[in-house]
């Protein structure tokens, strides 16, 4: 029969228990430093400098967008002139109707050729099209930027 005792126990055997449980916390606790110290360094995010045109009041909220959909995917957003330097030249157009709004976005490098094309319609607002737009957009540049 097995005796359980209740009680004082003897150093040696406290020492060899301690050693024992630091067996696993040590490792469990190097393992998360180095999550939280990668975390970090994955939080550094990629600047994306846009040049953002069209022909739409929302332009302003588009841009918004953008910042929210760019951070989420690793991007942060630098607006710039046209005749500064710019990865991006994005091209907006936003249309209303009875049946929906619609917002077509097109990305040109700053050679100006194509990368990347977005259409959402369908939407029950203009910005509600370039919300969707944004998102996918963002999706689109983050993938050709290897994030």
């Amino acid at each position: 029969m097995l005796k359980v005792t209740i009680g004082v126990v003897a150093a040696p055997v406290r020492r060899k228990l301690l050693l024992f449980s630091l067996s696993f916390i040590l490792p469990v606790f190097s393992y998360v430093q180095g999550q939280s110290s990668s975390t970090q360094t994955a939080d550094v995010l990629d600047t994306v400098k846009i040049f953002v045109q069209g022909d739409s009041s929302r332009l302003p909220d588009f841009i918004e967008s953008c910042r929210r959909e760019f951070k989420e995917h690793g991007m942060t957003l630098q607006l710039v002139k046209a005749d500064e330097a710019f990865d991006y030249n994005i091209v907006v157009a936003q249309e209303s109707s009875l049946g929906g709004a619609a917002a077509t976005v097109i990305a040109l490098d700053g050679r100006g050729l194509f990368v990347a094309s977005v259409v959402r319609s369908g939407r029950l607002s203009g910005k509600g099209a370039f919300n969707a737009s944004a998102k996918e957009l963002a999706k689109k540049l983050a993938v050709l930027r290897n994030h």
